[in-house]
């Protein structure tokens, strides 16, 4: 325990000499975030176990300050329990994904050389990946981290392509790096068992004031390939902007033992407004019943994202989709989010429902997040509150709901 309070009080002293100190600028640069977390799950059935975990946690990052040329970067990431847990009884009370079921995670997370340009960037070592279907996972404590070689460039104002080979994989609840994916999950089913050699993406993205589309063609070494595409248009109006968003999917493969074979397709569109205040939309995904494949009937495969409910369909949220369902079927959601007290209060509401019956139950969803950003001296503090209503899933009790409170520093 003393280690870990001395390790905090370090990552702190960093900071605080950083930014008291302007000549480190000319250096290098310090960034991170303190997280205070505290998560609750209340199942209505008697049998289960309701979870309830709290840890303190964070990152402080220093990077090379230089914007052109070579450069390097070093991140550590931490997440301690600070004896608001119960480990009793095997830690059953305690939800792992917030950092594991022990006392405490430390870790360099990242841990790169780069070169960079203004329109160009190549970047080796440990790092943050984002893109549709491997991104960090960022819900929790410590984000999802890759052992990746990255190459970007923008060749014209509004285009941007992006490609990376990832050889190894951080989950965020483990300390190191891993040749594995989140399909090595205990409680994954059905449940991979070997190791991966990694994966591979490539991703076009353009953008302009109306437009936007992204094409990414994704390998899942010894597990699928797949090709994303995503795009929608905005229409400009006086008072608001109607905005319309499509996007499609197709994976292949052979998939991997106890997997087997792998042939899925998933659509998806998205109608809305904008206006000063914020949004309102409905959202509508499908994946086609495919009774050749060996995953779920049709449902698509995500060895990044699956579990974690941090893919890019437009139905997912915080702790379900269609993903995470692994069966085939559709989902709408309805939802609107908004700005208030001159963008401090951020509101959001949907209601969403998933149909993939006979393979896994229909669940209904209810989602309110809300999040308040002080400014002032407080500049960079956010309170945060996300709530989720489910009803369904009788494996979970058909009922439960899930709150998570975030209380974050960015620095």
């Amino acid at each position: 325990m003393k280690k870990h309070l001395l390790g905090i009080a370090l990552m702190k002293a960093a900071a605080a000499y950083a930014s008291d100190t302007p000549e480190s600028e000319d250096f290098f640069n310090i960034s991170g975030d303190v997280r205070l977390y505290s998560f609750t799950r209340d199942y209505t059935k008697s049998s289960l176990t309701d979870l309830h975990s709290t840890s303190l946690g964070g990152k402080i990052k220093a990077e090379t300050a230089a914007q052109d040329g070579f450069g390097a970067a070093l991140g550590m990431y931490f997440a301690q329990d600070i004896g608001l847990n119960n480990h009793a009884q095997n830690n059953k009370y305690i939800n792992p994904l917030l950092m594991g079921t022990g006392y405490g995670i430390y870790t360099p997370g990242e841990a790169y050389v780069q070169y960079r340009k203004p329109d160009f960037l190549a970047r080796l070592g440990n790092q943050i990946i984002d893109n549709p279907w491997i991104n960090p996972s960022d819900g929790f404590m410590i984000p999802n981290l890759y052992r990746a070689g990255l190459v970007s460039v923008n060749p014209v104002e509004g285009l941007h392509l992006e490609g990376e080979r990832i050889k190894g994989f951080k989950n965020r609840t483990v300390s190191g790096f891993q040749d594995s994916n989140l399909f090595e999950l205990p409680y994954d089913n059905p449940k991979f068992t070997g190791n991966d050699t990694g994966s591979s993406a490539f991703g076009a993205t353009y953008k302009n004031e109306a437009a936007n589309a992204n094409i990414w063609i994704y390998r899942f070494n010894d597990f699928a390939q797949m090709a994303w595409l995503q795009g929608g248009y905005r229409f400009a109006l006086p008072s608001f902007t109607p905005f319309v968003d499509f996007q499609y999917m197709k994976e292949t493969g052979d998939g991997a033992e106890l997997l087997g074979r792998v042939d899925s397709r998933a659509y998806g569109a998205k109608i809305g407004a904008s206006a000063g205040w914020g949004n309102v939309y409905f959202a509508y995904n499908k994946v086609p019943v495919n009774f050749v494949n060996g995953v779920s009937n049709g449902n698509l495969l995500s060895p990044y994202t699956q579990v974690y409910n941090t893919d890019p369909l437009y139905t997912t949220v915080m702790n379900y989709g269609l993903v995470s369902s692994r069966g085939a079927g559709h989902a709408w959601k309805a939802g609107v989010n908004s700005k208030w007290l001159n963008g401090k209060l951020d509101t959001e509401l949907t209601l969403s429902r998933y149909d993939t019956d006979p393979y896994v139950a229909a669940v209904n969803a209810v989602m309110v997040d809300v999040a308040y950003h002080l400014d002032g001296a407080l500049k960079g503090l956010t309170l945060r509150d996300r709530l989720g209503y489910e009803q369904g899933l009788k494996i979970w009790g058909n009922t439960y709901i899930d709150n998570r409170i975030m209380l974050q520093y960015a620095f």
